[in-house]
């Protein structure tokens, strides 16, 4: 597909056009706000296959990229709504970008402390019990540590200071264990003082070399829909969200 150079006043004149531009970046903001890949591919497809649904040719660039903006958008609303039956997400923290917050970011207000338990976590990818072993202090002090963590982490994203305990730890150590060990997460109902802490799980893990990038297969896929869309031999509700 040939690339094409973003200009104001550019038209869109085929749909590869806006895959092209759309796809990854769509992918990454997803990635960054759910944390794991099976979760990101299902709100990218329904993002592209929702702006198939409704787009017409020749438009604007300006037009249909912000169309697929607040697609991308509503995806990661309904992912917390329907997924975590959070009701509180705020949509003007959620942007589009190509890349995810670098880690040298999202750490930038921690303790030494604070960094090591990210990175022995997420990076190094060790058990809260191989974490706490190693800073001789117990593994449940350990997840209480590495949540308080993110709580900082969440403030670099944009979140206001709040507590830095979870009333939910349990849970929320769970939705660190299955996005560590790149599992969709284990659903729960979310209270508002722990959504911060799991999307600066989120976006941790999505500012790791590698763990953002969409898989060729996904990519073929969604590839095949579209192409099915266009010749009208795809039928979908356009609603893919699972348990």
């Amino acid at each position: 597909m040939p690339h094409l150079e973003v200009v104001s006043g550019f038209t869109y004149t085929n749909r590869s056009q806006v895959f092209e531009r759309w796809l990854m970046r769509t992918y990454r903001t997803t990635f960054r706000w759910t944390g794991n890949r099976a979760d990101s591919e299902d709100a990218t497809a329904w993002v592209l296959l929702n702006m198939a649904e409704h787009l017409e040719l020749p438009e604007l660039v300006q037009v249909v990229d912000d169309r697929v903006a607040d697609l991308a958008v509503e995806a990661v609303t309904r992912h917390w709504v329907e997924r975590y039956g959070f009701q509180g997400v705020r949509c003007a923290q959620i942007f589009t970008a190509e890349a995810a917050v670098p880690l040298d970011t999202l750490f930038g207000g921690l303790t030494a402390e604070m960094r090591l338990l990210l990175v022995l976590r997420f990076l190094r990818r060790r058990s809260p019990e191989a974490i706490g072993a190693q800073l001789r202090i117990r593994s449940p002090e350990a997840r209480r540590r590495i949540i308080a963590a993110l709580a900082r982490v969440a403030q670099q994203i944009g979140f206001p200071a709040g507590s830095s305990e979870s009333p939910q730890g349990a849970q929320v150590s769970a939705y660190i264990e299955d996005i560590v060990a790149r599992r969709r997460p284990v659903r729960f109902e979310v209270v508002p003082d722990d959504w911060p802490m799991m999307v600066a799980a989120s976006h941790v893990q999505a500012a790791i070399a590698g763990n953002d990038l969409p898989a060729k297969e996904f990519i073929r896929s969604v590839e095949r829909r579209l192409e099915e869309h266009s010749e009208g031999r795809l039928v979908t509700r356009l609603r893919i969200w699972s348990a």
